[in-house]
């Protein structure tokens, strides 16, 4: 006799009335149905619209309005990546055990989405089921790639703000069984370099997708290939994602998509309120002669015939004036450092490449891949040399000013406006981070003050402040309740203000903090400042220039300055030159500017303005017109990197040096201006906050100061101003 069989004879012959109370009741719930209702840009019922699909699905039916309902979401028709909140409907319905609609199911249900960052409160994380079916709306950001929505019996995710936050969390039922269940793939678009950092609002120091393993490309052999969708760059729309290697580093290397969409410059946040005072120019509307083939805007046609009606150059909209162009930003967000934590062995710049993989992370605000890999597409230095930088050479390099800068078109500069970049609202830098730029005719320190007093390696940092009255100054970033600044703190603070702003002892300087060079090799240099184009200066902000039209009559700068302002200024003949204070008394005893030569003055205690009186005036006939300009230098100030690509250079040089060559490098270095190539890069915590870093010699390149030499090793520049 087996032993079940002895068992169960012995139980007969007991006569017991046994029961299996000992062993788990089937679960009333084993999965959910779950069924997408729709997908909708933003949270709000009445004011949501349906998700849009990527710009080449949109294309093939005639426009977002007309892609069937049933195409939405689908491997062929994706939906876009969009920045800010999406909502998704559903409906779930509970599973029993025996494969049926469980009715009797009552709990509730949370749900989230994969890939996908839950928003808002409770109430869009979970839903009660009743009679076993539940319907909800979720609201999430971050939606990429294959999305699926998952309900479950059990408590929604929390929402964790300095803790967790208990008020709106729903009464947990006596019992969870944790059952799940899925929907079917709703099909996003995969991400691209730009996708991944577009900003979800005007707050430029953090990747919306920061925390996610991300795979950007595709390998060819998966069958597949990334496009690009841009809905507002014709030109770039449906192209094939192209990543070229732009740059190494000791820890890793730049990546940028060249053929990544153009971004329209929006100007209010999603309250209305206006986050961007100076845009962008505008596109051009341009055309081409029918004759000569030669390309002209709408402003300089003259009516001749053209090949193709007028169109704006990016977007392809039909126009009759630039007006009627779109604006976009100087950058796409196309680009990316890619932290390999070594130097990354098998790749050289100007590599294609097919994907780019990692972990998006945060570093002083820039956003990089960490624990990454990568697959090469073309390795450019099995081609021929004259090849080597055939995609890198398709890079664009936009020239950092005054505009990109982020400030104001308006004669008087604001506190702020040293700091290139300063305002965490500046997108236009942010559009450009990690990519590779141009600052020109910047101008190296000429002074580098240590103040480290206590020599633990930091120097506290400061912020913008108002005084009781409302007026900005630089101040301590210890706001309450934060305790109040020790002194020490206080001095190494003042003193570092000082010397990067250029006051008190630092007036009109152009000044470094010696233990930030020391300790990051960082250190500050004065941009390009405001004056006439065609003189060598940045006239990106035209209102900050002021123009003058002059005969025999003098002319003064129609709105005054002040006392210690640094002016720029010229005139394309000569001219006598004239500082007052009541923008009066120019006479032929003051001193004369030649024509077509910058002149620089800091006006003086009792000096608020300038006029100009022309010169060599004829003694009959009518005098000829001479235009003059004059501009404030708001001394904008960016930090620049240059101890890897041109180690042998010393920024923080003294022109009394004992050594006779090392103190006429420095001569030659401070009398020098330079114009600098290298990637931009974000360092929040820093004053100025962003920095660029050329990547060889040849990124710099200088313009010697009158009878002088560029320091070693750094060459002439070539072309013009």
């Amino acid at each position: 006799m087996n032993k079940l069989a002895f068992i169960a004879a012995a139980l007969a012959f007991t006569g017991c009335n046994c029961t299996t109370s000992g062993l788990p009741d089937k679960p009333a719930v084993t999965g959910f149905k779950v069924t997408i209702n729709g997908v909708f840009v933003g949270s709000d019922p009445a004011s949501r619209s349906p998700a849009p699909v990527v710009a080449v699905c949109a294309n093939q039916f005639g426009g977002q309005a007309n892609v069937p309902a049933d195409k939405r979401g689908t491997k062929d028709c994706r939906l876009a990546i969009l920045p800010g909140d999406m909502s998704v409907d559903f409906t779930a319905d509970a599973i029993g055990s025996d494969g049926k609609n469980a009715n009797t199911f009552n709990n509730t249900v949370s749900f989230y989405a994969v890939p996908g960052d839950a928003t808002g409160p409770y109430e869009n994380r979970f839903a009660t089921a009743t009679n076993g079916r539940a319907t909800g709306t979720f609201v999430t950001q971050h939606l990429y790639g294959e999305v699926q929505l998952w309900v479950a019996d059990a408590p929604p995710t929390p929402i964790i703000d300095g803790g967790l936050v208990e008020p709106g969390l729903p009464v947990e039922p006596a019992h969870r069984t944790y059952a799940t269940g899925l929907s079917p793939i709703i099909f996003f678009e995969d991400p691209t370099l730009a996708k991944v950092q577009i900003p979800d609002g005007f707050d430029n120091r953090s990747s919306p997708f920061v925390g996610e393993f991300l795979t950007i490309g595709k390998n060819p052999e998966s069958g597949d290939r990334l496009v690009q969708s841009c809905t507002d760059d014709p030109g770039n729309n449906g192209q094939l994602v192209q990543m070229v290697v732009t740059g190494l580093d000791p820890a890793g290397f730049y990546v940028q998509d060249i053929t990544a969409c153009r971004q329209i410059e929006l100007t209010k946040d999603s309250t209305g309120a206006t986050q961007v005072r100076t845009q962008q120019l505008p596109e051009s509307c341009q055309g081409v002669l029918a004759a000569g083939n030669q390309t002209v805007t709408a402003e300089q046609w003259d009516g001749g015939a053209l090949q193709n009606p007028l169109a704006c150059a990016i977007s392809q909209k039909a126009c009759a004036h630039t007006s009627e162009c779109s604006i976009y930003l100087p950058g796409t967000f196309g680009s990316m450092f890619v932290y390999n934590y070594s130097f990354p062995d098998g790749l050289d710049e100007g590599d294609l490449l097919w994907t780019v993989s990692g972990s998006v992370q945060e570093f002083t605000s820039t956003s990089q891949m960490t624990f990454p890999s990568w697959s090469i597409a073309d390795k450019v230095r099995m081609r021929p040399p004259d090849q080597w930088n055939m995609w890198l050479g398709k890079i664009p390099i936009v020239e950092i000013d005054e505009r990109i800068c982020g400030s104001d078109d308006t004669i008087s500069p604001f506190l702020t406006d040293q700091s290139c970049g300063h305002n965490k609202r500046n997108l236009k830098m942010e559009s450009l981070e990690s990519a590779l730029v141009k600052l020109r005719n910047v101008k190296f320190p000429n002074k580098f003050i240590n103040c480290d007093y206590n020599n633990d390696a930091t120097v506290p940092f400061f912020c913008e402040q108002k005084d009781h009255q409302g007026n900005w100054f630089w101040g301590s970033c210890d706001f309450p309740p934060s305790p109040p600044e020790s002194a020490e703190d206080g001095m190494e603070r003042s003193c570092w203000q000082d010397c990067v702003w250029g006051m008190n002892d630092s007036l009109n300087t152009i000044c470094s903090e010696e233990s930030t060079f020391l300790n990051f090799g960082q250190f500050v240099v004065e941009m390009d400042p405001a004056g006439a184009r065609e003189f060598g200066f940045d006239e990106a902000l035209p209102t900050r220039t002021q123009r003058l039209s002059l005969t025999n009559a003098p002319a003064e700068a129609l709105t005054p300055y002040g006392p210690d302002v640094e002016l720029n200024f010229g005139c394309d003949a000569p001219v006598h030159v004239h500082f007052s204070g009541d923008g009066s008394g120019e006479s032929e005893l003051d001193p004369v500017l030649p024509g077509n030569i910058p002149g620089k003055h800091v006006l003086g205690p009792s000096e608020a303005n300038i006029g100009f009186l022309a010169a060599n005036l004829p003694d009959a006939g009518p005098a000829p017109t001479v235009h003059c300009w004059v501009a404030q230098n708001a001394h904008y100030r960016i930090n620049v990197l240059t101890r890897d690509a041109l180690p042998e250079l010393k920024p923080d040089c003294h022109e009394d040096d004992p050594d006779t060559n090392a103190a006429t490098q420095c001569k030659y270095l401070r009398a020098a201006s330079f114009d600098i190539t290298g990637h931009l890069t974000q360092i929040q915590p820093s004053r100025p906050r962003w920095m660029v870093t050329p990547r060889d010699p040849d990124d710099v390149c200088c313009r010697p100061g009158t009878g002088l030499s560029c320091p070693t090793p750094v060459k002439p520049c070539n072309g013009s101003l």
